[in-house]
This record gives C-alpha cells, structure tokens and sequence, in this order.
C-alpha cells in the first residue's frame, strides 16, 4: 500500500477523508462523515454521511470509481 503520491507524479490527486465517531459511547450508534475531493487542484467538494459500515463501504467504493472514471488520470488546469 503505498503512502503518498510518487515523487515526480504528473497524475490528478484526490482526497476522501473518513471521520468515525460513537454518540454517547454507544456502539450501535456508529456516525460517519466523509468529505472527498476528486481534484486537490479544484475547489469542488462533496460530503456524506453514514451510520453502517455497509452504507460507508458502499460510499468508499462509488467514491474511488468516480475518481478513476474521471479525467483518465491526467492532471487539469
């Protein structure tokens, strides 16, 4: 797994942060937020919330498509 983007990249970066927490210490009450930009370089962001691992899975995965889908890779100006 690598850990950052390779020195010398010419490719588009994204971002998908993941922030978890439990309301009042309850494990059935499980909170997700994740924010994500697809273009580091653009100032275009999306949000969504989840309360199952499933529904947050689920996100992660449309996320990660929509990002390889777009652009193919090359960097925008």
């Amino acid at each position: 797994m690598s850990t950052g983007p390779r020195q010398g990249s010419e490719g588009r970066e994204g971002a998908l942060i993941v922030r978890v927490w439990l309301e009042d210490r309850d494990p059935s009450a499980l909170r997700i937020r994740m924010t994500g930009r697809l273009d580091l370089d653009l100032d275009d962001q999306d949000t969504a919330a989840a309360a199952t691992v499933e529904e947050a899975l689920a996100y992660v995965r449309a996320w990660l498509e929509r990002f390889a889908a777009s652009g193919g890779g090359e960097r925008r100006r």
